[in-house]
């Protein structure tokens, strides 16, 4: 039995996840945002027929570092050990907001809290059993461009008026490949370190906000023909790449980005050392790891 740890986990391609790993038989801690997410987990694992007793639900909110320094410290109490950690909670191009902790939201939630949570969680996932990071990261950090620190600085605290959500979302995106990347020059003897494009999948990050609800009826037409034509993905299409990762015996490329089960050329900011030395000192400074 693998311990599994998953952010993200209410729906979507979490939701596929944790019910293919408790089908496995192994032991879940998933978080979500709310109770009542928390409630409906439970609720659509029983109407899937999968058996939720190996399943623990933390509320963790991601834009709030606070909670994820208590899921942290909750996960030592409990557990002694991480076989998988899989990183599939996020946001997509919200409107502009600044956390309580002074970040751009979702440079916070994509980016910085999971970071916070993989460092902090380093000496557990060393004693796991071939122990693996699963980061969701997307295509559009293919295309990130920001390779300096002092970029870094003005994107993690960038103002209302200078703010580009895409290009906020691309530049948390691939700020996941550099971690990885990073994690396994460091770790690699001892943890694998992966980050995955799971494909444009059709799930409620497109269908947050203000007029979600109505946007996700408008768009249902138009969903069938992305799925007939192979240019859209089901949620169980999106989570395949992230569970072969995390069950398959075949070796993995350390530090990889993977779409599709296999391989796939990264962003050329990756491969920088000097930058991506830089970027884990500032994150650990900004998280207070230093």
């Amino acid at each position: 039995m693998n311990i599994c740890v998953v952010t993200g986990a209410n729906s979507g391609m979490g939701m596929v996840t944790i019910q293919a790993l408790l089908e496995r038989g192994d032991r879940v801690i998933a978080t979500v945002r709310s109770a009542k997410k928390a409630t409906l987990l439970v609720q659509l694992l029983r109407e899937h027929g999968v058996s939720h007793t190996n399943l623990e639900v933390e509320i963790v909110q991601l834009d709030q570092l606070d909670s994820v320094r208590q899921f942290a410290d909750l996960l030592f109490d409990r557990i002694g050990r991480i076989d998988r950690l899989i990183l599939n909670a996020g946001v997509m191009v919200p409107p502009y907001h600044r956390t309580k902790d002074g970040f751009e939201s979702q440079f916070q939630v994509n980016y910085l809290s999971h970071f916070y949570l993989i460092e902090r969680l380093l000496p557990l996932l060393e004693q796991g059993q071939d122990p693996r990071v699963i980061s969701i990261s997307s295509l559009a950090g293919e295309g990130g461009l920001i390779r300096t620190d002092i970029e870094l600085e003005a994107m993690a605290h960038v103002k209302k008026e200078q703010y580009n959500p895409m290009r906020s979302y691309r530049e948390s995106k691939l700020l996941q490949m550099v971690h990885m990347r990073e994690l396994a020059e460091q770790y690699g003897d001892r943890v694998t370190f992966v980050s995955v494009h799971p494909g444009i999948v059709n799930t409620d990050l497109f269908y947050r906000g203000k007029y979600g609800k109505v946007l996700k009826t408008v768009l249902k037409p138009i969903a069938q023909i992305g799925y007939w034509t192979g240019k859209l993905y089901t949620p169980e299409y999106g989570a395949k790449t992230a569970l072969y990762l995390a069950t398959t015996e075949d070796r993995l490329e350390n530090g990889g980005y993977y779409a599709d089960s296999a391989p796939r050329l990264s962003n050329p900011v990756v491969e920088d050392e000097t930058y991506r030395r830089q970027a884990r000192h500032l994150s650990k400074q900004w998280v207070g790891l230093t």
